[in-house]
């Protein structure tokens, strides 16, 4: 699918055209639509369109929360009887 865009135009794609140009899974597409992460309509009878260009500052904004990683620890010698 190609993507164009026209002026104050939003594009929408669907979860599973999400899913395919994201690389992501259907379903953490739709999720993300229904926690409001990314901007999303439901048209019709359930079917959800998501924003492209929202999706596109979801992944640039997101990064990984290290902070809470525990540091490595050494290995510590066990005293044993022999």
């Amino acid at each position: 699918m190609q993507i164009t865009q026209e002026i104050n135009k939003p594009i929408m794609l669907s979860v599973k055209e999400t899913a395919e140009t994201f690389g992501i899974a259907q379903h953490y597409a739709r999720q993300l639509a229904l926690s409001g992460a990314v901007k999303a309509v439901r048209v019709g009878r359930g079917k959800i369109l998501i924003n492209y260009q929202s999706v596109c500052e979801y992944f640039n904004s997101s990064v990984l929360n290290t902070s809470n990683a525990t540091a490595p620890t050494r290995i510590q010698p066990v005293p044993v009887k022999l």
